[in-house]
C-alpha cells in the first residue's frame, strides 16, 4: 500500500492538467510496474518531469541505472530538454567528483520496508533492471551506485557519438557535449570541436551530408580544413574563412598549441600548388594595416606567403605572386627580430626571383617561380634556361627585331645579376651570341658580331660597332671563334649544295671573325672548295666533303669528271689547298696534286704541261714524284732531251732501290741520244754561230723566258762567264750611249718635281712595303745579311726573298734618277752639278724603315748638314728616330771638331752610337753655345733639340705605362697640358704614381708645393679616405712641411678648392680642415665672421649634441643659421646649443641670441612634436592646446619680440589657419596674454649679460607684446563676422582666398591695405572692399577711395614700365578695365565711394605724359569714355586729348587745336595733312590709331573710293613705305582691313576691288586674294577666281594654307578645278588636322554634279586612305559612281 500510494502521488504530480489528474487504467498499470521499466518508458517518451520525479523519489532503485536510463532518450530529443537529468561534476577540494542526485522521500521508511523484513516476505528479490542491459549490454559499465567522473565523461562521449550516428543530428550531439562541458565534465573538448566542425561542414559549409562523426574523427586536421573550405564560392571565400577556417584553427590551436599555423600553412601551400587565387585572398586580408587579420603574425604571413609562391606549380600565376608580395609587411614595420630580418631578406630575394619570372614570361618562356628558385644555384640549369630563352626568341614568328634581341640581352644580364649569380655574365653573352648565330637570320648573325671580339687584340671593336657607337662586346675572342665555328659547321652540314641558303649563313658567320684564324679560314676554304667542285662537275653533299678523310680522292674525282682540268693547275692546286689535302703540309699537298696532273697530261700526251708540272715537282724536291718524272723522261714523244735527262736524274735520285736498274737503263739510252745529237750539231754547225754558245738540245724557250742551257755545270759556267765579261766590257760605251740617246739632256732636272711626293711605283715597291710594315720606326731596319748582328731588327720580306742568280731587283725612281744625274754630272765632267739633296732626302726617308744604316749613309751624303732636319721631321716620333737624329748630329759635330782623313776609315764610325751621343752632348754642353763657331753652334742646337725630344718621349712612355689616358704627343708639346697632367697624376693613392708625379714636376718645372696641394685636395675630395686616414697620410708624406712655407697660398687654396668639397654634415672633416687653417698660420689671411679657433670649439661640441647639423649652412654668410639649426633642435640638446649660439653670427652679422634659438625650436616643438615632451604630432584641438601649454613653459626664455614671433607662428601662420580651429587659436592667444601679463607683473631675474643682449637684440617690450596679442585676439574675434564667413564659405576660390588673406593679416594696416588693393585690382565691388575695411580691427584710417587710388597708381606704374606687382602676369589695361568697371558699378548703385571725377583726376597725368607710349594712353581714354556717361564737352575734350596724345608721339612739331577735331571736315583735313607727310611705317600705324580714336566717318566718306580714309591710308602705306619689306606691308594692310570687319567702317566691295588692284600692282597677290575671298560678295569671289586661273604656277608668293582654307570655306573647290591651285586645295583638305571642318564627301558630290567625276572619285579615294598605286583613272570613276 505504501508503494501504491507513492505511485499515485507521483502520477498526480506528473499530470498537470485537471482532466489528466487521474487515469484509472494507467494507474492500474503503473502501480505494479517495474520502476526501472517505467523510468525507461518515460525516457523514451522524453517525459523529463516524470523521470525527474522517479529519480528523486526512487533513487535507490534508479540512480545506479541513471546513465542507462538517460541513454534511452530518443536521439532526436534535444539534450537541453533533459539537461536537468544529466550528471554534473564539481570540485571537492582539489578533486573533481559527480554531484549526487538530490533525493527525496514521500515519507519516512516503514519498518516493513526494511531489507530484513523484505527478505523474509520475498526471499529472492527480482532484478528489475535486467531487461535494461539485455538489449544494450554496453551500458553495464555505467551501472554503479556512485557515478565517477570518468564514467560520466565516457558516457557523454559515447552518447554524443550514438546520437550523431543514429539520428545524424549533429546539433543534438553537440548540445549534449556542451551541456557536459558546462557541467564540468572533463575530456569533452576534442569531441566538442569535432562536432562543431561537423556541424559547420553539414549545416553551413554545404559539405557532404553523409559524412559521419566517426569518419571525421579518423581524418587529419588538414583534411577537415580542406573539407570546410572546399565548397566555398570564390566571392564568399574570405567571409567563409573568417566564419569557418579561423574558428577551426583556433580550436586546433586550443587542442595542440602551435598546430594552427602549420595547418594553415599546409592548407594554403596545397592550394597554391594549383592556384594562388584563393591564398591571395587570405593574404590580402592579413595585411599589416588591417585591424582584423586572418594571419595576425607578420612573420607567419611572410613565411606562408613565401612557401605558397614557391609551391605554385603553375607558370601563369606571376601577377598573383606580385599581388601576394604587395600584402607582405615592409621592412621596418613592427618589431624586428632575427627571424623577421631573415624573412625580409627572403622576401627581397623573392622580388628578384619574381623579376626573373616576369622577364621569362615577357619573352614567352613561362616558368613557375619555384623553377627559378630551384635553379638559381645550378650553373648547369641556369645555362640551360638561358639557352632555352634565347632559342625560343630565335624561333619566334615573325622574327624578333634587333631591339628585341638587345632587350633580351639586357634581361638576361639582369637575370644573371639578380638571381643567377652562379652563372658568369660572360656565359650570358656567349649564350646570347650563340643563339643569334644559330637563328638562321643574317641580321641576327650580324648582331652577334657586335657582341663578340672579332679579331685578336685587347681593344678590337665588334663588327659594325665603331660606326654605330654601340657598347663594347663581352664575348672573348677564343669563345667567339668557337661559337662561330660551331654555328657555321651546323649550317654547312645542313646544306644540300653551295647555293643553299644555309651556306650563306655559314659564310656570314665565318666572316664575323675578321682576322681569320686557321680554323675559320679552313671553314671558309671548305665553302669555297664547294664552288670549285661544282665547277669541275663533282656532285657531292657538303657534309660528305667534310667527312671525307681522303681529300685527295676529291681531286681525283675532279680529274675524272673533267679530264682536261690538268691544264688548270692553279685552280686544282687552289682546290687542294682549300680542301687541306695532306693536312698542313703544303709541299706534300702540292706534290700529290701535281703528280695527278702529270699522269693526266701524259694520258693526253700533253708533254709540255707534264714538263711544267714535273719541273715544279723537282724544284720542290718532292721525292714521291720520281715515278711520274720517270714516265715523262721515258716518253719518246717528248723531244726536249735535256729536260728528259733532268727528269731521269731526279727519278734515279729518289726512286726505291728496286727501281734503280730499269731507270739506269732508260737514263743510259737517253744520254746516248743526247750525245748523238750534240755530235750531229758540231758536224752541221752553221757559219757565224758562236762557238761558245750551247747546243740546242731541245725546243727553244719562249720569248721572255730565261732558260739556262743544259749539258752540265762546266758548260753552264763557260756560258755565263762569257756573257758577264761582254757586259762589263761594254759598260762605258753603253752608259754614254744611253745619256746621249736622251733627246733632252735636262730631263732629270724636271723629274725632281716628282719627288714631292715621290711616286714611281713602276720602279718597284720594295722600300714602300717595308715602310708600311715598320712605319712607326719602332725597330731598326737592316739588310738581311746583318740580321744576326743587330738585336730585334726589322727585315723586309722582299729583302729575304732570294731569286735566281740572274735576278735583278727593281730600282726605285729615286735610285734611277740619282744614277742618271750622277752619270750626267760625270758626262759634263763636273760642270753641271746634280742637285742631289731632294733625291737623297727621299731615298733616306724610303730606306729608314728597311735599312737604317743605308738611310744614314744617304743623309751623311747631303751637301748641307741641316737639310737632314727635313727628313727627321717627317718621321714618326719614336725613340729610334730621335736617337738616329742625335747620332747624325753627333757624327757631324765630332767630324767637324776632329776632322779625319778621307782615305782612312775613322774609328768614329765604329764607335757605339749611344756612347758617341753622350760624349758629344756632354762636351758641347760643358762649353756652352757661345764657344763654338756658327756652323757648329747650329748643329749643337739641333743635337740639344733632339735630346730634349727624346727625353720628353721617354717621359711620355712612362705616362703611357701608367694607363691613365695621357695624350703623349700633346704632353710633349703643350706646356699647359704638361702641367695639368703632372697635377692630375698627383690625384692618386698609389705611391709609385705619386713618385712619378713628383719626378715629372721637377722635370717640367711644376712647383712641388702645387703638387702637394693638389694631392691634399684629392685626399679631401675624391680619395674616399676617412679623416683619420687623410691625416695620417698627410703626415706620412710630410705635405705640410712644404705647404706651410707659403701660408697665404695654402689658405687661398684650402678656402677656394678644398672647403667646397667638404660636406656640411661631415663634422670630423670640417674639424680637421679648421685645425689645419689654425695650425699652419692661415688664420691671419682672409676676413672671418668666425675665427678657425672658434670653429674648432663649436665643432667639438656640436658633433656631440647635433650630429645631423649642416655646419656649413650654419656658418655661411648668405644662409640663415637658425634655418640650419632648426632640423636638429630637440628638447635634449636645446640647452646645450643655446649656450653656443652667442658665438654664431646671424645673417645681419650680429651674434645669435638663445632667445632666437628657442623661437625656432618652439615652433618646431608645436608643429612636429618631440619624443620626450610631445610624443605624438598633435591632430585634435585638445592636443594642439596641450602642445601650446608645453611651449608656454619656455616663454620666459624668449625676448618679447621673439615671443610675438612664436605666438604668431602658431596662431597666424598659413599652417595655423589651415589646421587649427579659430576657437583653439583664441584660447592660445588668451593664454599667451596671461603669460605676458604674468611676466609684466613678476619680471624674472636676468643676469647682466642677458639684459645687455636683449637690449641690443630688440626694443620690443612686454607691453608691446601685450598690445600685439590683444590685437590678435580681437582680430580672431572678427573671423566670426558674417562678411568674413561669407567669404570663407563661398564657392568661388578667389573669395576663399580673400578670407585666408584676411585671417593671416591680423588686422595690420599694411596687410589689410595690400589685400584691399589686390581685391580692387581683381575687379571686386567697392562695397566688398568697404566691408573688409569696416570689419578689420582698429582705426586703420583707410577708405575705399584710398584703396582705388592705390590700385590705379599701381596700374599706371605698370603701364609706365615701373614693374608694379599686379598679382601675377596680367595685362595692366585689363586690370584697369576691371577697376573702372567696379567704380562704374559703384556709381550706378549710388554708393558715393569713388566718383568718376576722382578716377579721371588720377589717370589724367598719365594720359597727358608725352613720355609714355601712345597706345596705352589712348586705350585708357577709350576705357574711360566707354564706362562713364561724359557730357558732349567732355567727349570732345576726350577726343581732343586722344588726338593730341597721338600727334605728340609721332608729329611733335604739329600743334593740334580743339577746332582741328571739332568737326568731321576738320578731322578729315587733319588726316589728309598727316597722310601726306607720312613715309614711315610707325607714322601710318599712328594714323590707324587716330582713325580708331575718332568717331566713324559719315557715309559720304566711307562709300567713296577716293575719299575713304582707310583706302587712302592703305594706299599710302603701300606706295610710300619703300624701306619696308613688301610682304610685311601686305600683311599690315590685310590686318588693317580685317580689323574693320566687325565695325561700321567695313570697306565696301568697290573699295576692296581698288585696294586689291593696288596690292597686285605691288606684286602682293596673296593678301589681295585673301581680301577678295574673305568678303561675302560673290563678284569679289569671281574676281579672285580669275586671278587664280591666270596664275602660271603656285608658290609661296600666291599661296599659303590660309588661302587654301579660305577657298574651301567659300565652297569654291569646284571652280578651282581648272586652276593650278586645285591639287594644293585637295592636299590641304586631306592634311587638315581640323576634322569635320570640311566634308570631303559633300565636296565630291559638288564636283560630280559639276561634271568632274574623275576628280570626285579621286578625292574620295584619297580621303578614305586608298594607296596611291590604286588611285587610277578607272578606279576614280568607279568610286565616284559608287560612293557619290
Amino acid at each position: 500500500m505504501f508503494k501504491v500510494k507513492a505511485r499515485l502521488q507521483e502520477i498526480l504530480g506528473v499530470r498537470h492538467a485537471p482532466e489528466q489528474r487521474f487515469d484509472a487504467e494507467f494507474f492500474k498499470k503503473f502501480r505494479n510496474q517495474n520502476i526501472v521499466l517505467s523510468a525507461r518508458t518515460y525516457a523514451r517518451e522524453s517525459n523529463v518531469q516524470a523521470l525527474e520525479i522517479l529519480f528523486t523519489y526512487h533513487g535507490p532503485d534508479l540512480l545506479s541505472h541513471r546513465l542507462a536510463v538517460l541513454s534511452n532518450f530518443p536521439e532526436t530529443t534535444s539534450p537541453h530538454e533533459y539537461a536537468a537529468l544529466l550528471p554534473e561534476a564539481c570540485y571537492s577540494g582539489d578533486s573533481l567528483m559527480i554531484i549526487p542526485w538530490h533525493e527525496r522521500k514521500h515519507r519516512d521508511k516503514d519498518w516493513c520496508e526494511e531489507v530484513a523484513c523484505r527478505t523474509v516476505v520475498e526471499p529472492s528479490l527480482p532484478d528489475e533492471s535486467e531487461f535494461l542491459y539485455a538489449a544494450q549490454p554496453e551500458l553495464l559499465r555505467y551501472q554503479t551506485p556512485q557515478l565517477t567522473v570518468e564514467q560520466a565523461m565516457d558516457w557523454y562521449q559515447t552518447r554524443a557519438e550514438e546520437i550523431e550516428h543514429c539520428a545524424r543530428q549533429v546539433d543534438c550531439a553537440l548540445s549534449l557535449v556542451r551541456l557536459g562541458m558546462e557541467r564540468r565534465i572533463p575530456g569533452l573538448l576534442l569531441l566538442c570541436d569535432n562536432l562543431v566542425t561537423l556541424e559547420t561542414l553539414v549545416y553551413e559549409a554545404g559539405g557532404d551530408v553523409t559524412l559521419t562523426l566517426k569518419e571525421l574523427q579518423q581524418m587529419e586536421d588538414i583534411e577537415k580544413l580542406r573539407l570546410l573550405m572546399n565548397s566555398c564560392p570564390e566571392d564568399k571565400y574570405v567571409t567563409s574563412a573568417y566564419q569557418w577556417m579561423v574558428p577551426f584553427l583556433h580550436r586546433c590551436e586550443t587542442q595542440t598549441p602551435g598546430v594552427a599555423s602549420e595547418l594553415l600553412k599546409e592548407y594554403l601551400v596545397t592550394l597554391a600548388k594549383e592556384d594562388l587565387k584563393l591564398p591571395l585572398k587570405i593574404f590580402q586580408h592579413s595585411k599589416p594595416d588591417l585591424q582584423q587579420k586572418i594571419i595576425p603574425d607578420q612573420d607567419q604571413l611572410m613565411a606562408v606567403a613565401l612557401e605558397c609562391i614557391y609551391s605554385c606549380e603553375r607558370s601563369d600565376q606571376l601577377a598573383l605572386c606580385y599581388d601576394v608580395l604587395e600584402c607582405l609587411p615592409q621592412r621596418g614595420y613592427g618589431h624586428s627580430t632575427e627571424v623577421t630580418t631573415a624573412l625580409h631578406d627572403m622576401v627581397d630575394q623573392l622580388e628578384q626571383i619574381l623579376s626573373v619570372s616576369e622577364l621569362l614570361e615577357k619573352h614567352g618562356l613561362e616558368k613557375p617561380v619555384s623553377f627559378v628558385r630551384n635553379t638559381r644555384s645550378s650553373p648547369e640549369e641556369a645555362r640551360k634556361l638561358m639557352v632555352r630563352l634565347t632559342r625560343h626568341t630565335g624561333r619566334k614568328q615573325p622574327p624578333a627585331s634587333e631591339s628585341h634581341w638587345r632587350t633580351l640581352l639586357q634581361d638576361m644580364l639582369t637575370m644573371q645579376q639578380n638571381v643567377y649569380t652562379c652563372l658568369e655574365s660572360d656565359a650570358c653573352y656567349e649564350i646570347f651570341a650563340e643563339s643569334l648565330l644559330c637563328s638562321s637570320r643574317l641580321e641576327n648573325i650580324r648582331l652577334a658580331g657586335q657582341m663578340m671580339h672579332c679579331h685578336a687584340g685587347p681593344d678590337s671593336p665588334p663588327a659594325g660597332a665603331a660606326q654605330k657607337g654601340r657598347a663594347p662586346y663581352r664575348v672573348q675572342y677564343d669563345r667567339s671563334t668557337d661559337l662561330v665555328l660551331a654555328a657555321s659547321r651546323e649550317y654547312f652540314n645542313s646544306s644540300t649544295n653551295l647555293t643553299d641558303s644555309c651556306m650563306d649563313l655559314a659564310r656570314c658567320c665565318l666572316q664575323l671573325i675578321t682576322d681569320r684564324p686557321p680554323a675559320i679560314q679552313e671553314e671558309l676554304d671548305l665553302i669555297q672548295a664547294l664552288g670549285y667542285l661544282e665547277e669541275f662537275g663533282v656532285k657531292i653533299l657538303p657534309l660528305q666533303v667534310r667527312l671525307c678523310s681522303d681529300r685527295v680522292g676529291l681531286i681525283k674525282e675532279c680529274v675524272r669528271q673533267a679530264p682536261t682540268c690538268y691544264k688548270q693547275a692553279a685552280k686544282l692546286l687552289g682546290l687542294a689547298e682549300l680542301l687541306r689535302v695532306a693536312g698542313e703540309d703544303p709541299d706534300e699537298r702540292r706534290g700529290q696534286v701535281l703528280m695527278l696532273l702529270v699522269e693526266q697530261a701524259l694520258r693526253f700526251h700533253d708533254y709540255k704541261a707534264a714538263s711544267v708540272h714535273c719541273r715544279e715537282l723537282m724544284a720542290a724536291g718532292y721525292s714521291k714524284s720520281w715515278d711520274v718524272c720517270s714516265q715523262l723522261g721515258q716518253s719518246e714523244g717528248y723531244q726536249d732531251l735535256a729536260t728528259r735527262q733532268e727528269l731521269m736524274a731526279f727519278a734515279l735520285t729518289h726512286c726505291p732501290p728496286g727501281n734503280i736498274e730499269p731507270l739506269l737503263a732508260a737514263s743510259s739510252s737517253l744520254q746516248t741520244e743526247i750525245l748523238y745529237r750534240r755530235v750531229n750539231f758540231q758536224i752541221h754547225r752553221e757559219p757565224g754561230e758562236s762557238a761558245g754558245g750551247p747546243p740546242a738540245l731541245g725546243k727553244a724557250a719562249p720569248e721572255g723566258e730565261v732558260s739556262a742551257p743544259g749539258g752540265g755545270s762546266a758548260d753552264l759556267l763557260q756560258w755565263t762567264t762569257a756573257t758577264t765579261m761582254k757586259v762589263l766590257s761594254d759598260t762605258t760605251t753603253t752608259t754614254k750611249a744611253v745619256l746621249q740617246a736622251v733627246s733632252d739632256g735636262q730631263w732629270w732636272k724636271r723629274s725632281l718635281t716628282y719627288l714631292r711626293p715621290l711616286q714611281g711605283r713602276e720602279f718597284g715597291d720594295a722600300h714602300r712595303i717595308g715602310a708600311v710594315a715598320n712605319e712607326g720606326l719602332e725597330k731598326q731596319g737592316c739588310h738581311p745579311f746583318y740580321e744576326s748582328v743587330i738585336s730585334n731588327p726589322f727585315v723586309t720580306e722582299s729583302g729575304v726573298t732570294y731569286g735566281a742568280y740572274h735576278h735583278v731587283p727593281a730600282e726605285s725612281f729615286a735610285e734611277v734618277l740619282l744614277r742618271t744625274g750622277k752619270l750626267a754630272e760625270t758626262k759634263t765632267e763636273g760642270e753641271e752639278v746634280f742637285p742631289a739633296t731632294e733625291v737623297l732626302l727621299q731615298l733616306a726617308s724610303d730606306a729608314l724603315p728597311d735599312d737604317m744604316t743605308l738611310a744614314l749613309a744617304y743623309l751623311l751624303a747631303l751637301p748641307q748638314v741641316l737639310d737632314a732636319n727635313r727628313c727627321f721631321e717627317k718621321q714618326p716620333c719614336s725613340a729610334l728616330s730621335l736617337q738616329l737624329a742625335a747620332y747624325y748630329y753627333s757624327l757631324q759635330i765630332y767630324a767637324r771638331l776632329a776632322p779625319c782623313f778621307s782615305d782612312q776609315c775613322h774609328p768614329l764610325y765604329r764607335a757605339d752610337p749611344k756612347e758617341l751621343i753622350l760624349m758629344v752632348t756632354s762636351h758641347v754642353t760643358r762649353c756652352g753655345q757661345d764657344a763654338w763657331p756658327e756652323d757648329v753652334a747650329s748643329l749643337t742646337r739641333q743635337l740639344g733639340y733632339y735630346n730634349e725630344r727624346l727625353l720628353d718621349l721617354t717621359q711620355a712612355q712612362v705616362l703611357r705605362g701608367l694607363r691613365r689616358g695621357v695624350d703623349v704627343q700633346r704632353f710633349a708639346s703643350d706646356e699647359r697640358y704638361k702641367k695639368e697632367t703632372v697635377l692630375g697624376l698627383a690625384e692618386t693613392l698609389e705611391e709609385d704614381v705619386c713618385s712619378i708625379a713628383l719626378s715629372l714636376a721637377q722635370r717640367c718645372g711644376v712647383p712641388q708645393r702645387e703638387v702637394f696641394m693638389t694631392h691634399l685636395e684629392f685626399l679631401f675630395s675624391d680619395s674616399g679616405l676617412s679623416t683619420a686616414e687623410i691625416e695620417s697620410r698627410a703626415q706620412a708624406l710630410h705635405l705640410f712641411e712644404t705647404l706651410k712655407t707659403d701660408p697665404e697660398a695654402f689658405h687661398k687654396h684650402m678656402v677656394k678648392y678644398i672647403y667646397p668639397t667638404i660636406g656640411g654634415f661631415d663634422h670630423e672633416r670640417l674639424l680637421y680642415y679648421f685645425t689645419l687653417l689654425e695650425s699652419y698660420g692661415s688664420a691671419d689671411f682672409g676676413k672671418y665672421a668666425i675665427k678657425p679657433e672658434t670653429h674648432i670649439r663649436l665643432l667639438k661640441k656640436l658633433k656631440v649634441v647635433a650630429s645631423g647639423l649642416d655646419y656649413k649652412r650654419l656658418t655661411e654668410d648668405s644662409a640663415d643659421p637658425l634655418e640650419a639649426l632648426g632640423p636638429v633642435l630637440t628638447s635634449q640638446n636645446i640647452l646645450s646649443i643655446s649656450k653656443l649660439v652667442p658665438k654664431i653670427p646671424g645673417r645681419d652679422g650680429r651674434m645669435l641670441s638663445p632667445s632666437s634659438l628657442y623661437t625656432v625650436w618652439l615652433q618646431k616643438l608645436f608643429w612636429a612634436g618631440d619624443p620626450h615632451l610631445i610624443k605624438q604630432v598633435p591632430e585634435s584641438p585638445p592636443e594642439w592646446l596641450h602642445a601650446f601649454e608645453v611651449c608656454a613653459k619656455y616663454f620666459d626664455r624668449l625676448h618679447p619680440g621673439d615671443l610675438i614671433t612664436v605666438v604668431d607662428a602658431v596662431t597666424f601662420s598659413p599652417k595655423a589657419v589651415t589646421k587649427l580651429p579659430v576657437e583653439a587659436r583664441k584660447e592660445m592667444t588668451s593664454k599667451a596674454i596671461k603669460a605676458v601679463k604674468h611676466f609684466i607683473e613678476k619680471p624674472r631675474k636676468r643676469n647682466s649679460e642677458e639684459d645687455v643682449q636683449e637690449a641690443g637684440d630688440s626694443k620690443v617690450t612686454y607691453a608691446d607684446a601685450l598690445s600685439h596679442l590683444e590685437t590678435s585676439l580681437a582680430h580672431l574675434g572678427t573671423l566670426s563676422h558674417s562678411f568674413i564667413l561669407s567669404l570663407k564659405d563661398s564657392e568661388q576660390e578667389i573669395l576663399r582666398k580673400y578670407s585666408n588673406l584676411y585671417d593671416l593679416s591680423r588686422s595690420e594696416k599694411g596687410k589689410i591695405r595690400d589685400q584691399a588693393v589686390a581685391m580692387c585690382l581683381d575687379g571686386q565691388p567697392l562695397g566688398m572692399i568697404r566691408q573688409l575695411l569696416e570689419v578689420a580691427v582698429g582705426p586703420l584710417d583707410l577708405s575705399p577711395k584710398d584703396i582705388v587710388q592705390s590700385a590705379v597708381t599701381k596700374v599706371v606704374s605698370a603701364l609706365s614700365g615701373g614693374g608694379a606687382d599686379l598679382g601675377g602676369p596680367r595685362d595692366p589695361l585689363q586690370v584697369l578695365e576691371g577697376v573702372v568697371a567696379a567704380v562704374h558699378a559703384s556709381v550706378d548703385k549710388g554708393e558715393e565711394l569713388v566718383s568718376p571725377e576722382d578716377l579721371l583726376a588720377w589717370l589724367r597725368p598719365f594720359c597727358a605724359d608725352d613720355a609714355q607710349p601712345v597706345r596705352p594712353r589712348v586705350h585708357v581714354l577709350q576705357m574711360l569714355g566707354q564706362s562713364f556717361h561724359l557730357t558732349e564737352e567732355d567727349g570732345k575734350l576726350l577726343m581732343f586729348f586722344r588726338t593730341e596724345a597721338i600727334l605728340k608721339a609721332t608729329w611733335p612739331q604739329r600743334q593740334v587745336a580743339a577746332t582741328d577735331v571739332e568737326k568731321e571736315e576738320n578731322r578729315y583735313s587733319l588726316f589728309a595733312e598727316l597722310l601726306e607727310s607720312s613715309h614711315r611705317e610707325a607714322e601710318f600705324q599712328h594714323l590707324v590709331l587716330l582713325l580708331q580714336a575718332w568717331p566713324p566717318m559719315s557715309r559720304e566718306y566711307v562709300t567713296s573710293v577716293t575719299k575713304n580714309p582707310w583706302v587712302r591710308l592703305a594706299a599710302g602705306m603701300l606706295t610710300r613705305c619703300t624701306g619696308e619689306p613688301k610682304a610685311r606691308l601686305g600683311g599690315e594692310v590685310l590686318g588693317l582691313c580685317r580689323s574693320l570687319y566687325s565695325t561700321s567702317q567695313r570697306l565696301p566691295a568697290e573699295c576692296l576691288k581698288e585696294l586689291c588692284a593696288l596690292l597686285r600692282s605691288q606684286a602682293l597677290l596673296l593678301p589681295a586674294l585673301k581680301l577678295l575671298l574673305e568678303s561675302p560678295d560673290a563678284s569679289l569671289h569671281a574676281l579672285a577666281l580669275e586671278h587664280l586661273a591666270a596664275a602660271d604656277k603656285v608658290n609661296d608668293s600666291n599661296c599659303d594654307p590660309e588661302l587654301l582654307s579660305l577657298l574651301l570655306d567659300a565652297k569654291l573647290l569646284v571652280q578651282c578645278v581648272s586652276t593650278p591651285f586645285y591639287p594644293h586645295v585637295v592636299e590641304h583638305l586631306l592634311a587638315s588636322p581640323q576634322q569635320g571642318r570640311w566634308d570631303a564627301e559633300e565636296l565630291a558630290r559638288h564636283l560630280r554634279e559639276a561634271g568632274h567625276e574623275a576628280e570626285a572619285g579621286s578625292l574620295l579615294l584619297a580621303a578614305r586612305g586608298t594607296h596611291r598605286a590604286l588611285r587610277t583613272f578607272s578606279t576614280a570613276l568607279k568610286a565616284s559612281q559608287h560612293w557619290v
